[in-house]
């Protein structure tokens, strides 16, 4: 498992792609993705991963940033 520190989130995640595709705690929208993902070369998926957390992270902030 591999430790994840997101703040009010679960803290420890399957390790592979395959324990993700059978966690039953996985939305079917990343499952879907790791199923398309898992053809292509895992260094461009990751650089791609990376970059689409980024930017959904800053959307998310600005959604709830009229709370603060």
């Amino acid at each position: 498992m591999v430790e994840a520190g997101l703040e009010g989130f679960r803290t420890e995640w399957p390790s592979t792609v395959a324990d993700l595709l059978i966690d039953p705690a996985v939305s079917f929208a990343l499952k879907d993705v790791l199923r398309l993902w898992e053809v292509r070369d895992p260094v461009d998926a990751a650089r791609d991963a990376r970059l689409l957390a980024e930017v959904l992270e800053r959307r998310a902030d600005e959604a709830v940033s009229w709370i603060r």
